[in-house]
């Protein structure tokens, strides 16, 4: 991420914050939720807006982060991917707001129904609750997937894609 993107990031934050502290409330669906580098140095900026207007699927699955079964919403990785040209590339990279960051092969998406979660049990994931965006795969669904190579992968607070 170039400093002129990092200069844009802290200035729509520090918008946002100015609005809560003057009583407005804050446009979360317009702000940037996901930047995407695409590997021909175009970038790619979703807002929330944009990923809810694909396809939302829910799962409901378990994981160690959590107790018990949690209802998870958001739209499939494979869209997400496909909406903004990463659909061909055999790896991508999860980026988080920390800057932890985990590779994953995209034929996990064709395998296995994983979502970009923004909601659990009906709620907004907030950054307390490991969101906006939350890589979640379907567990409970499939034995396999109840393994520390999965377990790894479910990268919580997730801000930039880009492709390997």
């Amino acid at each position: 991420m170039d400093c002129r993107a990092i200069r844009m990031t802290w200035a729509s934050l520090a918008l946002a914050w100015v609005l809560v502290v003057a009583g407005a409330a804050p446009v979360v669906a317009a702000q940037p939720a996901l930047t995407v580098s695409r590997g021909d140095d175009t970038v790619v900026t979703l807002t929330m807006a944009d990923l809810e207007a694909l396809p939302q699927h829910a799962l409901v699955t378990r994981n160690e982060f959590t107790d018990g079964p949690v209802t998870y919403v958001g739209p499939l990785a494979r869209d997400v991917l496909a909406r903004v040209g990463l659909d061909g590339f055999r790896y991508v990279r999860f980026i988080a707001l920390n800057d932890y960051y985990i590779d994953v092969p995209t034929s996990d998406f064709e395998r296995y129904d994983v979502i970009f979660a923004m909601e659990a049990d009906g709620q907004r994931l907030s950054r307390r609750d490991k969101g906006p965006l939350w890589l979640m795969y379907p567990i409970s669904d499939h034995p396999e997937l109840a393994d520390p190579i999965y377990n790894a992968r479910l990268i919580w607070q997730v801000v930039e894609v880009e492709p390997l």
